[in-house]
């Protein structure tokens, strides 16, 4: 092989190494699903829906429109479904 072409492999092979080793923050994405309670202007994501005391005046929608109206996360068990989780660099492109 000539030397060029070692040196291109050798350079591809360090930056996908550094890209399982490199951690990123990955925010829960925008269109996650979620229920918004309008009386209380809380919400709920459906993992944490059975525990919560919300009222019947519901809706289904999504993590964007739950922050563009103010909403606050109705228990600790929805705070912690919707945290941020360190990832390698790579996880977080295919999330």
């Amino acid at each position: 092989m000539k030397k060029g072409t070692l040196i291109w492999i050798a350079l591809a092979s360090l930056l996908v190494i550094i890209g399982f080793v490199i951690p990123v923050n990955v925010s829960p994405p925008d269109d996650t699903r979620i229920i918004l309670d309008h009386t209380l202007k809380v919400y709920s994501s459906p993992a944490c829906f059975d525990q919560a005391d919300l009222t019947n005046n519901l809706e289904e929608a999504t993590y964007a429109d739950a922050l563009s109206l103010g909403y606050e996360g109705e228990s600790a068990c929805t705070n912690d479904e919707l945290l941020d989780e360190q990832k390698s660099f790579w996880f977080s492109l295919f999330q």
